[in-house]
């Protein structure tokens, strides 16, 4: 029973009247459930609680509300009669009866079904046909999916499913939906809001692995239990086991909503393993996601739908791959998905929400979506290009030419990072064009850190490269003091903006890949400790970080997930021990009769291009000038400068 409604939590879940009693449980096994038939709208949100954002407002929308039972239409348009510039609302008539639950197959060209026979199936208005016990549907001219059996479990099982997940919760069940379409939705929109919103309110083709998931991301963001001495916490624990339990068993059979299950539970640091995130990989593989549906006979809904959850599976994949230090299971000559529009996101937000910002006409959610998907190709491109095992044994027989040879396949991903540096509309910035960091913090704002977190990491990723390329017998020592000053002042913009962060943005939405980010600025700073020359440059690192490891002590309390950057640190720090101590400044010029590397300008560094034409090596500087180009700080970025700040 939940003593604060006096229900119970199957009763309170369904919004139901309870007839429930303890006496009428010793006299009857069976309990007699009276449903709220006939209510008005207003009495539904007095009685249940109801918020009236959810669109209660009149008896008409309730009955649009309920759309999702109604059979699909007739006829479906095909894509290409829709102009492109045409904005398409979403209707609920246009969705299948179980869409989102039923399982499909893409059939592959080198499986023992012949794909030019299904050329010649006599179709249905649907484009369908039935095959055996399956249905098989035509997309287009060239992808073919085969609609098999629907193997999610019948309705009174289900609905015992969603009884189970909703009392691991109870009574937040309905807060955490608001807490997730406010925190997490806006910048990782892989739902339709309005559709999950009316199967949640009507109990009605909601998948109890999806509602797990939701409920999982986003207990962080309610405070439990806190005014009431009654309430019960939520079982996390539980609820966690059981949403992977569902998805193990989903996998087998993928749907749509398995996607978006995974999806969400990736985005969870201590769920997002290496295994989970190649079973997600291969499933959608199951459903064509990594192909291009523009032209395919589909709704324009379902095309923005499967777009967004072909580029979320891509990030979810590339960053997983940095993370884990495993191969991307995503490769470019398998992947034909198109780059999101506009369009794409007509249908994933709620009428009023997510509103345009700056006068654009595409909200801040779909801009940060877009931006760090962007953001994700150059790092994969990075991956791609320097930490593949062909590309280390190409820089291992390079010899004492790797440092160049890395700094020549650099040069196009330092340019990318620039150009989407600049490219970041004033919405997404953490600093005015001033340098001040943004006074007033708002729910957008506060997003923010964690793409331009994902920037540091990406840049770290490329220069962690060539900084251990530095250590190869008969590297050039001039070129060797260069890289490490452009990677000492990344270090320190990095630090910087980790120690700026505020309660608000820390307490936002990040990715799972966040903490593994935050750990690679201090990992990079330990690079940087262990392979300095002198025993004065390695100190000096030594005291910047114990600094970052104060801000991240600090910010631990708002970012329950800086622990494990935390406990990163520490352990490196511990092994740091075995590193052999470097000599002084003296004691090396000495032993190796040398002067010392050139001194750099005292107000700045100056680019790449200007050190190596001071040292009389023109020819060298194509090699650096990628590396030179965007700046150092985020101010300077900012205001399109490319001098490095003062060390």
């Amino acid at each position: 029973m939940n003593e604060m409604v006096n229900k119970c939590y199957s009763c309170d879940f369904h919004r139901q009247e309870c007839t429930f009693t303890l006496t009428a449980q010793s006299e009857v096994p069976s309990k007699k459930r009276k449903l709220d038939e006939g209510l008005e709208p207003t009495e539904g949100i007095k009685r249940y609680g109801i918020p009236t954002g959810w669109g209660y407002t009149s008896a008409s929308h309730v009955e649009r509300n309920r759309a999702l039972t109604i059979p699909r239409p007739s006829t479906i348009q095909p894509a290409q009669s829709i102009p492109e510039t045409e904005s398409h609302p979403l209707s609920v008539n246009m969705i299948r009866p179980g869409f989102f639950n039923q399982t499909t197959q893409h059939i592959g060209m080198t499986t023992e079904l012949e794909p030019t026979l299904l050329e010649y199936l006599p179709l249905d208005q649907y484009d369908e046909c039935t095959v055996s016990n399956s249905r098989v549907r035509r997309c287009a001219d060239d992808g073919t999916f085969m609609r098999v059996v629907d193997t999610v479990p019948g309705g009174d099982s289900q609905a015992l499913s969603l009884d189970v997940i909703e009392s691991m919760v109870a009574p937040y069940g309905s807060t955490l939906i608001e807490k997730f379409f406010d925190h997490v939705h806006p910048s990782f929109p892989i739902l339709i809001e309005e559709v999950f919103r009316q199967s949640y309110r009507e109990r009605r083709g909601l998948s109890p692995l999806l509602l797990a998931a939701v409920y999982v991301l986003t207990l962080k963001f309610v405070d439990v239990g806190a005014n009431s001495q009654t309430a019960r916490k939520p079982d996390a624990a539980r609820l966690e086991a059981s949403a992977l339990k569902l998805l193990m068993d989903s996998l087998q059979f993928p749907s749509v909503s398995t996607i978006q299950a995974g999806l969400l539970l990736t985005q969870k640091s201590t769920l997002a393993t290496a295994s989970l995130n190649g079973q997600l990989v291969t499933a959608a593989f199951e459903l064509g996601l990594h192909q291009d549906c523009t032209k395919w006979r589909m709704e324009t809904w379902e095309k923005g739908l499967r777009k967004r959850l072909a580029w979320a599976l891509y990030m979810q994949d590339k960053w997983s791959s940095l993370v884990h230090g495993r191969p991307s299971h995503i490769f470019a000559f398998n992947w034909t998905v198109k780059d999101l529009v506009e369009q794409d996101f007509s249908d994933a937000f709620a009428s009023g929400t997510d509103s345009s910002h700056d006068e654009t006409a595409v909200g801040h959610g779909p801009l940060l979506f877009c931006h760090m998907v962007a953001l994700t190709t150059i790092l994969s491109d990075i991956l791609d290009r320097f930490y593949t095992l062909h590309a280390i044994e190409e820089f291992s027989a390079a010899g004492n030419q790797r440092t160049r040879m890395i700094l020549e396949k650099a040069k196009p991903a330092q340019i990318r990072l620039k150009d989407w540096f600049s490219s970041l509309p004033p919405s997404l910035k953490m600093e005015t064009s001033t340098g001040e960091l943004v006074e007033t913090i708002t729910d957008e704002h506060a997003r923010n850190g964690a793409l331009h977190l994902a920037y540091f990491a990406t840049e770290i990723t490329l220069h962690r490269c060539i900084v251990r390329s530095l250590l190869a017998e008969g590297t050039d020592q001039y070129l060797a003091h260069i890289c490490r000053s452009a990677a000492k002042t990344r270090l320190i913009s990095a630090m910087d903006f980790v120690n700026r962060l505020r309660p608000a943005h820390l307490r936002s939405f990040w990715p799972a890949s966040a903490r593994t980010n935050f750990s690679l600025i201090g990992s990079f700073g330990m690079l940087l400790r262990i392979t300095a020359p002198t025993s004065e440059e390695a100190d000096f690192y030594r005291v910047r970080l114990c600094e970052y490891r104060w801000t991240l002590g600090v910010s631990h309390k708002n970012a329950e997930f800086m622990g494990f950057a935390l406990q990163s640190l520490d352990n490196a720090t511990a092994l740091h021990k075995h590193v052999p101590a470097k000599p002084g400044i003296e004691e090396l010029m000495a032993s190796t009769n040398k002067n010392a590397p050139p001194r750099m300008p005292t107000t700045a560094l100056g680019s790449y291009d200007e050190a190596m034409m001071d040292a009389g090596t023109a020819a060298s500087s194509s090699v650096m000038s990628g590396l030179a180009s965007p700046a150092t700080s985020v101010s300077d970025m900012e205001d399109g400068e490319a001098s490095m700040a003062p060390l």
